[in-house]
């Protein structure tokens, strides 16, 4: 009992000393902030450029700081609820969970305000106007509606918001897990909104800082949540460090390639000491350079003498968070000096797409490389490597995985990876008719065919089963993500079915439409959200995977020759549109040799009919395969269960013999009482 004593003392002196290295490193990064404000108006002004007042500079960078810190703190307690804590036997949240909640509450509202705050602030300071001015209701929603980063501010406050909700009333796992998902998506949304959108090549440095974003959240979510785990349960300390640990260098290796390209387009060929942009970038890669010196002390130097365990685990990760506030603090900072970018001349198409499109659309340009899609590249790739993976894990376990289902996957993101490597992405961003054709292929063609690949079966075959009291796998989460009532309403047929089929109507028939072509982010999240849709709907009427909505094969059939004339009518409506679709949008981008606009939407209408037509035909034949597959197998167990006389609950067939002894019975009665009647 001593030794327990003593060992829950050291606990607590080495939890006091992490706690206070951290606020000393946040204090630190609030001052250090305040500093670059004030140093911000000594530097030489960019012609063209707003000038802002002390004060809004100063409440935008520190409120900016405040803002990204909060909710990665509240990003990271919920990657602790989800990811390194145990669930409870009885499916309730355990006291250690609880004291996370709370904890989550409190960064949660801080992250509200701060985003709040921001979107007032972010925009009087691009703007040059006195932040004070600025503190008025009509003011606010001339931000929202007219500036992209305000909006992305707002957006980042109504998540801080829901995620109070979360920490106040939800007790599964699931509502932490979307709300970590929603939380990291203001994250990416806040930076792609930023500097990175503008200039040539924006739209590869926008993909990059994404990605690069996306990995910091997730690396920043695992090292405050396995602390937290650490701080509010001891016990699964060892397993929240090497979760985590096991995550750095992969994440690390993305963070460096997305930094370092964002930082190419922004520097626009400058060195990185010729300008002020460049001291908070280069002291950016140092602090990724320190994360790495960080992992490999870990990983040669605290490991403990037996396997699997920490010397000083606590501080391991405390050192790793320090260095991440000082990169936030960098990262901020690189955010409101003006990049030398800034100061290349560039036109309207370089304004909207990132770069220049001076040669017309030949078929050897639309089918050979052309400008590639970032992001789509890195997701394309990146999904044919995890599955890849999988497949592997399955075949070392001594499994099998169907060749069936694997090439399905790896035709539909290859597929995807053509798409997005040919001319026909670059050409897509500013003729409509390859748009048509690149969203409609992404919409629905690659759609059925990852469906087909069954990921989420991979997954679940791929993982271990989880003993009581170990961390949660992707298993589990995929379940309890199923039975979520939100999720089970999102992925209900009816909602599936109106988000596939009137999502076509609501963005290209409405002002939606021009107003995400202006950006490459709107563009990125527009062919997103297709895609998703896509692969929702046809999951629930083809897909191999376990679905919270299980139909008959008669009523997915139903569902699927249902949208069919609703995509027939979407693309009649664009060949017979009086007016141009994104009208405002394509006649400011007014590329020469183009032509008549209404002569291309015409034709854009041609090709979503057709390959609209075609992707649901092949769904057709494979829903019918599967139907025909499923009775047959239906019958067959029919047939061996009678063979075998087993009857149990076979209402229908002891039904049946029943009658025919019935029949047989009155027959019976029949001819023996037939002849007496007749002597009568």
């Amino acid at each position: 009992m001593s030794e327990q004593t003593a060992s829950r003392s050291q606990a607590a002196r080495t939890s006091t000393a992490v706690v206070l290295s951290i606020w000393i490193a946040l204090g630190i990064a609030v001052a250090g902030t305040i500093a670059i404000a004030a140093a911000i108006p000594l530097l030489p002004p960019l012609p063209g450029w707003p000038t802002s007042d002390d004060l809004t500079t100063t409440v935008t960078l520190v409120g900016d700081v405040i803002g990204r810190l909060a909710s990665g703190a509240s990003l990271g307690l919920l990657a602790a609820l989800v990811a390194f804590l145990p669930s409870a036997e009885d499916g309730q949240l355990s006291p250690a969970a609880q004291r996370l909640t709370r904890w989550l509450v409190r960064s949660a509202q801080v992250w509200l305000a701060a985003a709040l705050l921001m979107s007032f602030a972010n925009p009087s300071f691009l703007s040059g106007l006195p932040l004070l001015a600025s503190f008025r209701p009509d003011s606010w929603w001339l931000f929202v509606s007219s500036m992209p980063t305000s909006l992305a501010w707002a957006t980042s406050a109504l998540v801080a918001l829901g995620t109070v909700g979360v920490g106040l009333w939800a007790r599964a796992r699931s509502a932490f897990v979307l709300a970590w998902l929603a939380g990291a998506g203001a994250a990416i949304f806040v930076v792609v909104t930023g500097a990175v959108s503008v200039g040539l090549d924006h739209d590869w440095a926008t993909d990059a800082a994404a990605l690069a974003t996306l990995a910091t959240v997730i690396l920043a979510s695992g090292a405050v949540g396995a602390l937290a785990a650490l701080t509010t349960e001891p016990e699964v300390g060892d397993d929240a460090v090497r979760r985590y640990h096991r995550a750095v260098l992969p994440l690390l290796g993305v963070a460096v390639g997305g930094y370092t390209v964002a930082a190419w387009q922004q520097l626009a060929g400058v060195p990185v000491t010729a300008t002020g942009y460049g001291l908070p970038v280069a002291a950016g890669f140092v602090v990724l350079g320190l994360l790495v010196v960080s992992w490999l002390v870990r990983q040669f130097a605290e490991r403990g003498p037996d396997a699997g365990t920490w010397r000083r685990p606590a501080a391991s990760l405390a050192r790793d968070l320090v260095l991440l506030i000082v990169g936030t603090v960098a990262i901020t900072a690189a955010t409101y000096l003006p990049p030398p970018v800034y100061q290349v001349p560039q036109n309207i198409e370089i304004n909207y797409l990132g770069y220049e499109m001076p040669l017309p659309d030949t078929i050897e340009r639309l089918a050979g490389l052309g400008r590639p899609n970032l992001f789509w590249v890195v997701l394309a790739v990146s999904a044919i490597g995890l599955y890849a993976w999988g497949v592997v894990r399955v075949l070392r376990r001594g499994g099998r995985w169907p060749i069936s289902r694997t090439l399905p996957w790896l035709a539909g993101w290859l597929l995807t990876i053509y798409l997005a490597t040919s001319g026909l992405w670059m050409y897509s961003t500013a003729v409509f008719s390859w748009h048509m054709l690149v969203h409609m292929t992404v919409n629905m063609m690659v759609p059925v065919l990852c469906v087909l690949g069954a990921p989420f079966s991979l997954a679940e075959a791929a993982s271990r089963t989880r003993e009581p009291g170990e961390l949660p796998g992707i298993t589990q989460l995929i379940d309890e993500l199923s039975a979520n009532r939100v999720v089970r309403v999102l992925l209900s047929p009816p909602v599936l079915w109106i988000n596939y089929v009137g999502s076509l109507f609501v963005v290209y028939f409405s002002p939606l439409f021009p107003v995400l072509m202006r950006t490459h982010w709107g563009h990125q999240l527009m062919l997103l959200h297709f895609m998703i849709a896509g692969y929702a709907f046809f999951a629930l009427l083809i897909g191999p995977d376990r679905h919270p909505w299980k139909l008959p094969y008669l009523v997915r059939f139903a569902l699927l020759i249902s949208i069919m004339p609703f995509h027939a009518i979407f693309a009649v409506g664009i060949m017979m549109a009086k007016g141009l679709i994104g009208e405002s949008f394509y006649r400011s981008l007014d590329i020469p040799w183009v032509g008549d606009l209404l002569a291309v939407q015409n034709i854009a209408g041609q090709i979503t009919w057709f390959t609209g037509e075609v992707p649901a035909f092949i769904a057709v034949i494979v829903l019918a395969a599967q139907w025909f597959r499923s009775d047959n197998a239906e019958a067959k167990a029919y047939d061996a269960r009678v063979d075998s006389g087993v009857a149990d609950g076979d209402d229908e067939f002891a039904a049946y013999n029943e009658m025919l002894a019935e029949l047989a019975r009155r027959d019976q009665v029949s001819d023996a009482s037939g002849p007496s009647r007749g002597g009568e």
